[in-house]
């Protein structure tokens, strides 16, 4: 099969996506990696994935199936790949819905590769190796990095489109790395991982930047797909760029991290794990050592890009305000981001919340009111994105944020005091912080509305019924 068919996958990050076609080829599979999701694919999986399943599940499954329907891949000589989560996501079910999808399209004979790392299912023809998992996991690390340098440098280049120039020209050495061993003709030769980390991040450090103010930076947070895929969150990246700011988005790989680094909190808390918790803590020093070139290189840049900090890091973080046991969806990791992003210089933050995924609805938009309260310059606004969401809407609330955003950085230039706590979290002193304190943290309102799409709600005043 694997000289006869073609295995199509969909698109979750152009940028950590883009070395899976060389990678694969390299391992000896035909891949297809389809890159964008229309609106004609939408309607496909309006059309085969029940109406209640969540956003991702109906644009995943839609891309997959709508490669048929268009007339553009043979079924006969495809298969479709999707990933499976395990534990308590529905996308542990996507497998099973793509596959009930392509039969009542007329499509039952394409196989499904279902991909995972608990084994869930068996795959004949397909098989994750170790050098496969450990190439991917160099493709995060790159991707990551990648995605650092462009938000960073894209809104000051001097020239424009020499950002994007410089993107295409290590995308193609970063393929050629996969697919030819570390041989790149772009490149002129042969390149190691640390070089090319190394080197990829000392051309974009020198590629010429205006001389003006660092722009509001906004933090893009949420659901792993509608986070990283434009076409889920309508190009938000592109919003938040040509409303004069700069974007900030934490990195894929401690998605992947998260449910390692608490193993041991698993054994403590719940008395489950206790005979894996050393495998586990054993990976991740494995990956985080696969990390270290990644966060060198960055550091010798002299302080332009930001440092993540380990996952661990980010779960200390999190428990201050949840539980690490919340796990469903992004679970902790998602409030965790926010912290992080707030305490470096980031408190205006999109929240993107696909419609029916309730577990990011409780980590993200449930975590706003105590994440305010300990950080109340905090500017936090939450999107929900799904196939009949208003575009209008969404951008308007961006809009909103953004407005504030730009505020805050007015009055600060101006010298204007901030509150006690700044974007640091509130001390014992500030444990009792009112509605008031908060929105004047949030800048100026001349028309009376409250800046804060999400503060205008609770402080909406409620009309008297008259009977």
């Amino acid at each position: 099969m694997r000289a006869t068919h073609t295995i199509l996958m969909p698109q979750m990050s152009p940028v950590h996506f883009r070395p899976l076609e060389p990678l694969m080829r390299r391992l000896g599979y035909k891949v297809e990696l389809l890159e964008s999701a229309t609106r004609d694919d939408l309607e496909v999986g309006l059309r085969y994935v029940n109406n209640d399943a969540c956003f991702p599940a109906i644009m995943v499954i839609g891309q997959l199936i709508g490669a048929f329907t268009d007339g553009s891949h043979d079924p006969d000589s495809c298969v479709v790949a999707i990933s499976q989560t395990g534990g308590i996501c529905r996308a542990t079910n996507y497998a099973a819905m793509l596959r009930k999808g392509l039969r009542e399209a007329g499509y039952p004979q394409v196989p499904v590769v279902a991909i995972s790392l608990q084994g869930i299912e068996s795959n004949p023809g397909f098989e994750l190796t170790a050098t496969m998992g450990l190439k991917m996991l160099q493709g995060i690390i790159i991707g990551d990095t990648l995605n650092t340098c462009l938000l960073r440098v894209r809104p000051y280049e001097v020239v424009e489109g020499a950002t994007q120039e410089l993107v295409d020209r290590w995308n193609r050495i970063i393929g050629e790395y996969f697919e030819h061993k570390g041989r790149s003709a772009t490149w002129g030769g042969r390149i190691g991982y640390r070089r090319l980390l190394r080197e990829m991040v000392r051309e974009f450090n020198d590629l010429p930047r205006r001389d003006e103010p660092r722009r509001p930076r906004v933090g893009v947070v949420g659901e792993i797909l509608v986070k990283f895929q434009p076409d889920a969150n309508n190009h938000v990246i592109d919003v938040i760029e040509a409303e004069g700011c700069e974007a900030a988005v934490p990195g894929l790989l401690p998605f992947f991290l998260s449910g390692l680094v608490t193993a041991q909190w698993e054994a403590d808390a719940y008395g489950i794990g206790k005979e894996s918790v050393a495998k586990k803590k054993a990976a991740v020093w494995f990956i985080e050592q696969l990390q270290a070139p990644a966060r060198a290189a960055l550091r010798a840049a002299g302080g332009t890009f930001d440092i993540e900090p380990s996952t661990a890091e980010l779960a200390r973080k999190a428990s201050t305000v949840l539980s690490l046991g919340n796990q469903a969806g992004e679970g902790w990791l998602l409030t965790g981001e926010m912290i992080e992003l707030i305490e470096h210089g980031v408190p205006n933050i999109v929240c993107c919340q696909p419609f029916a995924c309730l577990p990011n609805h409780v980590v993200g938009k449930g975590m706003f009111r105590e994440v305010r309260r300990r950080y109340p310059r905090a500017n936090i606004v939450a999107i929900d994105y799904d196939p009949g969401a208003s575009e209008v809407n969404q951008l308007n609330r961006i809009k909103l944020m953004i407005s504030t955003a730009h505020m805050a950085q007015a009055e600060s230039a101006r010298g204007t005091p901030e509150p006690e706590g700044g974007t640091g979290p509130v001390g014992e002193s500030q444990a009792c912080v009112t509605t008031e304190d908060l929105l004047a943290g949030l800048g100026p309102v001349a028309d009376g509305t409250p800046s804060s799409p999400d503060v205008a709600e609770e402080r909406r005043p409620q009309r008297t019924r008259v009977r």
